[in-house]
């Protein structure tokens, strides 16, 4: 029996939060057999594998996810055929700015900051090195992976930490996503970005 993308990321869910995680990750890698150009199943594999502590998984299930966002838009700027929401922020960009990037098309990563998080947080909360620098992310890091984990111990993790929400979305927008975003910028594959290939492109 076959099942749709839409079946696969919903049964993945599923595990996910019943503590399978191997079989959650096997199911959105079955999801990308079935459609390897759908960004959201890229975001599920990239947290599940985060979950997992495989950090090259999950950190080129974000680069793949991002350039498969960034891509049409590249193309409708090119043709000059940005979608009228994304005209205005894309407007609103000094022209210095819009320069300074690799390709204008770069502007998203700066309007969404949840894929730079996630993948900050894989760069950060799975690197040995990185904790041992900086030992107060360990604690960010373990409500990070509460929070995606949806088993129901966010609050309880918030709590024994004395943190809240405020808290974790401060530390997200001073550390995490900027460090995702120029992460990104570094390392997407910008000059292929008329390819949707992201197989190729960042797991081969």
């Amino acid at each position: 029996m076959s099942y749709s993308v839409e079946q696969l990321l919903d049964r993945g869910v599923s595990l996910k939060r019943s503590g399978n995680l191997e079989a959650a990750r096997d199911c959105y890698i079955s999801a990308l057999e079935v459609d390897p150009t759908n960004m959201m199943t890229y975001i599920s594999l990239g947290k599940t594998a985060y979950l997992l502590g495989q950090q090259d998984l999950s950190v080129k299930c974000y680069l793949a996810s991002t350039h498969l966002q960034i891509s049409p838009v590249e193309r409708a700027i090119i043709e000059n055929k940005l979608p009228l929401h994304l005209k205005f922020q894309y407007d609103s960009f000094p022209p210095e700015v819009l320069n300074s990037l690799p390709k204008k098309s770069a502007f998203i990563i700066f309007i969404d900051g949840n894929t730079p998080r996630h993948l900050a947080h894989s760069l950060a909360d799975l690197s040995g090195a990185v904790l041992e620098q900086n030992p107060s992310l360990s604690i960010y890091g373990e409500i990070y992976h509460s929070h995606i984990f949806g088993d129901g111990s966010y609050e309880r993790i918030l709590q024994k930490h004395r943190m809240s929400t405020s808290n974790q979305m401060r530390q997200d927008e001073e550390f995490y996503i900027p460090w995702g975003r120029k992460f990104l910028i570094n390392n997407l594959k910008w000059n292929q970005l008329h390819s949707t290939d992201v197989i190729n492109l960042y797991f081969t």
